[in-house]
């Protein structure tokens, strides 16, 4: 069967879900890398570091974060050609993350690794760890009551919340709380990610009915530290559980409202300390639960593809039994996987410009 990963289709994702999580219904990922290596070329960090093959990656129209050139996979972009003290720029975004995960070509802990061995002054500018609440240890609209009560303790002055409001109707789909700046060495993110997902046109796994995501963005320094610790692993004297707990300890302390004029002395609300004792207790996991056009074609190839192969055979070949399950199939289509649909199709379009476009570059110059 073709392989949709071929003629500059989207990459393919695993197919793999919430069951990544521990037993505690949470699940850390990395969520986000930006690397700066001084040393390396662009072939050598494609190929050594990342461990992928060249001939994936296109070049794009133009640069971007100060340089003039960009090689890009999917989500995964590699800058190049800037000032001669710039180096090179590797940039992964949340599903740049997800896709070199189902790439299934290294881990984090080896990439990391191989950043550190390949480069010695390479430089981390921006790291993110997210973590995934499948259980539910706390609602986004009640920790905004909270945080109006002033039932927050924080190292934070300010927290901000952002709205996702559907015009047509006026409900909300999704609430986003910002604590700390985007450009501050750390940045916390709450939000409700199945929200944010199925906005996108992604449909989530099926039974998957709560999702809360808390983001730590990480700048410098400490986005390079995570990435020592990732990279050290069990011989690491702090798991990535431990780091994001702690993090989250320093800046954050939901309370109980007490009578005490001082609010440090208020308890810390039992729902906090229960979910940093699990957070505290993660190891890193990977891929997000997103369902989307990508894997359910790999489903259909891996898992049914037999089956259709056996009434094939019984049938002798009749493909109008397979045409008729089909449309049987779309007229019970949700507003999920149609919007699902649409969002593969428009990228689909994105992917088809970059190969027109690569094509007529390419006869151009040879």
């Amino acid at each position: 069967m073709r392989d949709l990963a071929e003629n500059n289709v989207l990459p393919l994702y695993s197919n793999r879900g919430a069951q990544n999580t521990s037993r505690s219904g949470l699940r850390a990922c990395v969520d986000w890398v930006q690397a700066t290596f001084k040393n390396v070329e662009v072939e050598q960090l494609i190929q050594d570091v990342l461990q992928l093959d060249l001939s994936m990656f296109y070049d794009t129209a133009k640069g971007g974060l100060g340089y003039k050139s960009c090689k890009q996979f999917g989500n995964i972009s590699v800058f190049y050609d800037g000032k001669e003290d710039m180096g090179i720029h590797l940039q992964m975004t949340g599903q740049g993350c997800r896709e070199y995960e189902a790439l299934g070509k290294s881990t984090w802990k080896r990439l990391f690794f191989d950043c550190f061995s390949f480069c010695h002054d390479v430089k981390f500018p921006r790291l993110d760890v997210a973590i995934d609440d499948f259980e539910g240890y706390f609602k986004i609209p009640s920790l905004i009551r909270k945080i109006k009560n002033g039932e927050l303790v924080s190292k934070f002055k300010r927290a901000r919340k952002v709205e996702d409001i559907e015009i047509d109707t006026g409900d909300v789909k999704g609430t986003t709380i910002y604590y700390g700046s985007g450009q501050s060495r750390i940045q916390i993110r709450m939000y409700e990610k199945n929200h944010e997902r199925q906005s996108k046109g992604f449909e989530l796994e099926e039974g998957l009915e709560v999702w809360n995501r808390t983001e730590i963005q990480a700048r410098d320094e400490r986005a390079t530290k995570i990435a020592e610790i990732i990279m050290l692993g069990e011989d690491s004297p702090e798991t990535i559980g431990q780091v994001v707990a702690g993090i989250l300890k320093y800046y954050l302390r939901f309370t109980v409202k007490g009578r005490d004029s001082n609010r440090a002395r208020w308890k810390t609300a039992p729902f906090w300390n229960k979910f940093l004792g699990n957070v505290e207790a993660l190891r890193l996991t990977d891929v997000a639960p997103d369902r989307t056009v990508e894997r359910t074609f790999n489903w259909v190839s891996n898992q049914v593809a037999p089956s259709l192969a056996v009434l094939l055979e019984a049938f002798d070949g009749d493909m109008e039994i397979l045409k008729g399950f089909a449309l049987e199939g779309k007229e019970r289509l949700t507003e999920k996987e149609y919007k699902m649909i649409e969002s593969f199709k428009n990228e689909q379009k994105k992917y088809s410009l970059v190969g027109t476009l690569e094509s007529i570059t390419n006869k151009h110059l040879f």
